[in-house]
Parts: structure tokens; C-alpha cells; sequence
């Protein structure tokens, strides 16, 4: 044989040989790739979506009421008003939850309904009004609690509670629901029947015209004086007086003055919008929007039909251990809640 042939023929298996070692290569970082894909779909619990429309993305409300009587204006909703919205939100499939479990994603909706939740600002009588019965005071049937506890009554599916946003050394007329005589136990009463009380500050003095001491005391003060009424409650949530951010907001959450302190989980604004869902990467507890009651283009009937119209509320899928969000918004998810819960995705 002569040295050209032998060249020739040692080059082409030499070709051969390094092909298969490509092809082998390219084969094994497949399986690898794949393998890999698996373990990282396992990783953040991908399951199938068990509702067709679920979308726990989507848009939820915290209402915002302050006084409720006569006659209707714009911080007043008369009974009537306040158990027409209610009736509204139960007709469209809305599915009342606390604040604290909306702002913590802790939601148990049933499928295909939507969670709200209802605030009170400022404590007064309307709100929560005992009235004389053969001696014996009992829950005024035409102030908020009285319409909210016979709503429930009617509607058993229908599970209303609210978090009351209280003063506790304000002007006597707005003073822990105006009756004076009735203060520690009405507080009690609320707890007692699945409600919640928030901060409002000690006197509704809009923080953002205090200083970082000042903040600290007011919201201190605040934890004081209720711990005076109701001493192993753990007020968790603030409602700011005017809306009026601290010029510092850390003090808005974590403060303390002579030995009192203030923890708060959830910061609500004022404001008329719905908020974004508490599984969106942008949502933040401590800066909440709210939907100002009414009947306004901003009230909460408006921001229903918004949501019905642009398909855009949040929807539940039943279970609380999954989080259901359609396959064109997983840039919106929260990564973090990968950790924890099950997603599924609606394609």
C-alpha cells in the first residue's frame, strides 16, 4: 500500500471517530438538559390547572367605608347602600376574606370565586351601635355589624368579616364607636365573632406631619391603649389617617415609644383602586391600595364592572396549597412563592 492510500484512509477514520464522539457528546448534554428541565419543573411544583378560567393573578379589592348613616355622601354610605354593595359582591361571585389573609396570600376561596376584603376607618357609631333590648344591649340591626351579622344569617356561603380601623383617644363622637360606656366590650364582641381591629393611629394625626419620634408615639400610644381594653390582642395592620405616608415609612410598620411596641403585617393606603394580586412580584403589604366605598366611577360597583369587562379579577381555583396564574403572565408570579406553594398553569 502505498503512504498517500494509507493517509488517505487513516485521515477518514479518524473523521469518522470524531463524529461519533460529537454525535455521543450532543446526545449525552441532551439527556443532561432534559434531566435537568425535569428536575427543575419538580422544583417549583408545576402541576396541571384544575379550573379553565382560574387566575390568581388577577385583580382583588380591599373596600374602604368610613360612616355609615344618613344622609349618603361622599364618606357616608346609609345601611341601605352598605347592604346593596354587599348583596352586589355575593350576585357577582365575590368571596369575603380578612385583610390579613389577603395580604398574606393565606386565601381557602372556593373555585371560581373572587376575594375582597372590608375595612371601617375611624371608628364611629354607625359602624357598630348597641341599642337597648328588655334591658340587655344588643347589635344595632342598621349599623354596619348588625347589617353584616344578618347578611351572613341569609347567605351562609357568604363568610363577612371586616378589620375596624379604630380611635382610641380621638373626638368623642368618633371614639371607639361613640359609646363609652360599651368600649371594652365591643371590642371584645368583634373578636369574639371573627372580626379584626387595626391601627388608625392614636388620634388620626397624619404621619407624614411627624416627626420619626412622633410616628413612633402615636402608633405606640395606639397598641397602649387598646392593650388597656383587649390586653392579649396583637393589633397587625394600620390604616393610614388621610392616607399620609410617614417620611420614613419603615416607622410605619416597626416602632416603639417607652416600652410599647408596634409590629404591623399590612399598611393600608386611601386610595380608589384595586390591588394587585398578593402573588404579583410588584404587590407589597405594606403599601395596599383600597376601593373607597360609593357609588362613584371609583366605587367598588365600577371597579366590578371593570373587572367583569376586562376579564382582569382575581379567580380561584379551590385550593389553597396551588397558585393558578395563565401561561402568558408567569413573569408576573412571584418567584419566591415558587418555594412553597404548587403552580399551575392555564394555557
Amino acid at each position: 500500500m502505498n503512504k498517500n492510500k494509507l493517509l488517505s484512509m487513516i485521515g477518514a477514520a479518524l473523521m469518522v471517530a470524531s463524529c461519533t464522539t460529537k454525535n455521543e457528546q450532543k446526545s449525552t448534554t441532551k439527556a443532561s438538559d432534559s434531566s435537568e428541565v425535569k428536575k427543575a419543573d419538580s422544583a417549583i411544583n408545576i402541576v396541571p390547572a384544575k379550573v379553565a378560567n382560574a387566575n390568581e393573578l388577577g385583580k382583588v379589592m380591599v373596600l374602604e367605608y368610613h360612616l355609615i348613616g344618613y344622609p349618603e355622601d361622599r364618606w357616608r354610605r346609609t345601611p341601605e347602600n352598605f347592604e346593596k354593595d354587599l348583596q352586589m359582591l355575593y350576585d357577582n361571585g365575590y368571596y369575603p376574606v380578612s385583610v390579613l389573609d389577603l395580604a398574606s396570600g393565606n386565601l381557602n376561596v372556593p373555585a371560581g370565586k373572587t376575594p375582597f376584603a372590608i375595612t371601617f376607618d375611624d371608628s364611629s357609631a354607625g359602624q357598630f351601635r348597641f341599642i337597648d333590648e328588655n334591658g340587655q344591649p344588643v347589635v344595632d340591626p342598621k349599623c354596619a355589624v348588625g347589617i353584616m351579622e344578618a347578611f351572613k344569617k341569609k347567605h351562609v356561603d357568604f363568610p363577612l368579616t371586616a378589620t375596624f380601623y379604630v380611635l382610641p383617644a380621638i373626638k368623642p363622637s368618633l371614639r371607639l364607636f361613640a359609646q363609652p360606656e360599651y368600649k371594652k366590650q365591643k371590642l371584645e364582641w368583634l373578636i369574639k365573632h371573627g372580626y379584626e381591629i387595626g391601627s388608625h393611629s392614636w388620634y388620626h394625626a397624619p404621619l407624614s406631619k411627624l416627626s420619626d419620634a412622633d410616628v413612633q408615639k402615636h402608633l405606640s400610644m395606639f397598641v397602649k391603649e387598646i392593650k388597656a381594653f383587649i390586653p392579649d390582642y396583637e393589633v397587625q395592620s394600620l390604616a393610614l389617617p388621610l392616607g399620609e405616608r410617614a417620611k420614613n415609612k419603615t416607622y410605619e410598620s416597626k416602632g416603639s415609644f417607652e416600652g410599647t411596641n408596634y409590629d404591623h403585617k399590612v399598611v393600608l393606603l386611601v386610595g380608589s383602586s384595586s390591588s394587585v394580586s398578593p402573588y404579583d412580584k410588584t404587590f407589597s403589604s405594606l403599601a395596599m391600595q383600597r376601593v373607597q366605598a360609593g357609588d362613584e366611577f371609583w366605587g367598588p360597583g365600577a371597579m366590578v364592572k371593570s373587572q367583569l369587562k376586562n376579564n382582569s379579577r382575581f379567580i380561584s381555583d379551590g385550593d389553597p396549597a396551588t397558585i393558578t396564574i395563565p401561561e402568558s403572565q408567569q413573569d408576573k408570579l412571584n418567584s419566591e412563592l415558587k418555594k412553597n406553594y404548587k403552580i399551575a398553569i392555564v394555557k
